[in-house]
């Protein structure tokens, strides 16, 4: 596969994975079967590290791994690819190929010590779906591995975070809007539902009262995006 990112050469891997190199660790049989099922390669294409990038380590990041998945199917499930991420010792990025698509998938990934031994977890999963790529899909930006994170991480998922403190404040209005918007969908639901006109404006008060608050946090989001 050639520099399908256009990165630095020197951050090219280009090796196929093995499926066992990521069941082999694991103890759970289905992330086995989900792979022999779904996947029909894994290549490990980049890495971007201090002597591949040319930038000074960083605090909590100190590689990401690009991989690229072929699936069989024209569809996927992406909780499978979180226990793959979590068996990993880095940072990792997958470009996701099935039915002629693209997509990109980022854990917020960190490392925590439990008993002395480093265990990572998973949290969001940014999801960008049906992408092109070419040379501007993914851009490296900064000089240290966590701005270069911060920076892949923010174009996944379309936050503007330069910090992992700046990306959980704007997670969690993302959050907000989101279950706000779902409350207007269940009121919705009981507006059309409603026989009683009274009743039926108490609820619409309801709703635009909501509608001014994700309005609110929208604003907010977009503030700290610029």
């Amino acid at each position: 596969m050639d520099n399908i990112l256009s990165f630095p050469t020197s951050t090219i891997v280009n090796k196929p994975v093995p499926k066992n190199a990521f069941y082999g660790r694991s103890s759970d049989s289905s992330l086995r079967e989900f792979l022999t099922r779904e996947f029909e390669s894994i290549v490990w294409l980049y890495k971007l590290a201090p002597a591949t990038l040319n930038v000074e380590d960083g605090e909590y990041v100190h590689e990401i791994d690009v991989f690229y998945c072929k699936m069989k199917e024209d569809r996927y499930s992406i909780k499978p690819f979180c226990a793959m991420d979590e068996l990993l010792p880095r940072h990792t990025v997958f470009i996701i190929e099935y039915d002629e698509k693209f997509d990109l998938l980022m854990h917020h990934k960190e490392m925590s010590v439990i008993h002395g031994e480093q265990k990572w977890k998973c949290g969001i999963s940014e999801l960008k779906r049906d992408i092109q790529i070419d040379a501007d899909t993914l851009n490296i930006l900064g000089q240290s591995m966590d701005a270069v994170y911060n920076s892949l991480l923010s174009q996944i998922s379309g936050l503007s975070a330069s910090t992992r403190e700046e990306y959980r404040e704007q997670v969690d209005l993302r959050k907000q809007i989101e279950s706000i918007q779902k409350q207007i969908m269940t009121l919705q639901k009981r507006i059309k539902a409603e026989k009683q006109f009274n009743r039926q404006m108490e609820l619409n008060t309801e709703v635009r009262q909501l509608r001014k608050e994700i309005t609110l946090l929208t604003d907010k989001l977009k503030k700290n995006n610029i």
